[in-house]
C-alpha cells in the first residue's frame, strides 16, 4: 500500500513548468488575438438585428394569417357592412351624392375582382406558409452565414 502511495505521489507531484515554453505559448496566443480581434459591439448589433428581424417576420406572419382568416370567414359580411356604412354616411348630403356613385362603382369593380380574391385565397392556402417558413429561415440563418464569412475574412486559417 505504501508503494502505491509513493507511486501516486510521484505521478501527481506538481512540477514547475519552464518559463520559456509558457512565454512562447503566450506570445502565439496574443499574436492570434491581435491578428483577428473580436468586435463585441458588432456582434451585439448583429444579434439585435437578428432578434428584431425574427420579431418582425413572425409579426408579419401572424398578421397576414389573421387577415387571411378574417377575409376568409368574414369577407362577405364586412363588405356588406362597409357598403351600408358608406350609404348611411353619404345619405341626405347633396354634395356627397357624387361620391356615393363612385362608391357603387368601386363595389361593382370589387365584385368583378372576386375571382382574383378566390385565386389569392387558393395561392395563400397552398403556398403561404411555405413562403413564410422560407423567409423566416432566411432571416434566421443569414446572420449565421454572415458571421462565418466575416470570421473567415479576419482569420484566414479557419
Amino acid at each position: 500500500m505504501k508503494e502505491m502511495d509513493d507511486i501516486l505521489k510521484s505521478v501527481f507531484h506538481d512540477k514547475p513548468i519552464a518559463q520559456e515554453p509558457l512565454q512562447g505559448m503566450r506570445m502565439r496566443i496574443m499574436d492570434q488575438i491581435l491578428a483577428a480581434p473580436v468586435d463585441f459591439q458588432e456582434k451585439r448589433l448583429a444579434m439585435q438585428r437578428r432578434k428584431w428581424g425574427i420579431i418582425f417576420l413572425s409579426t408579419f406572419f401572424v398578421l397576414s394569417l389573421s387577415l387571411f382568416l378574417i377575409n376568409w370567414f368574414l369577407g362577405s359580411w364586412l363588405g356588406g357592412g362597409l357598403n351600408a356604412l358608406v350609404l348611411w354616411l353619404t345619405a341626405n348630403i347633396p354634395i356627397l351624392a357624387w361620391f356615393q356613385d363612385r362608391w357603387v362603382w368601386l363595389f361593382d369593380t370589387l365584385a368583378i375582382l372576386s375571382n382574383l380574391k378566390l385565386g389569392y385565397q387558393f395561392l395563400w392556402q397552398q403556398y403561404g406558409l411555405a413562403v413564410m417558413g422560407i423567409l423566416f429561415s432566411w432571416v434566421l440563418f443569414e446572420g449565421i452565414r454572415d458571421n462565418k464569412l466575416k470570421r473567415k475574412a479576419f482569420n484566414g486559417n479557419s
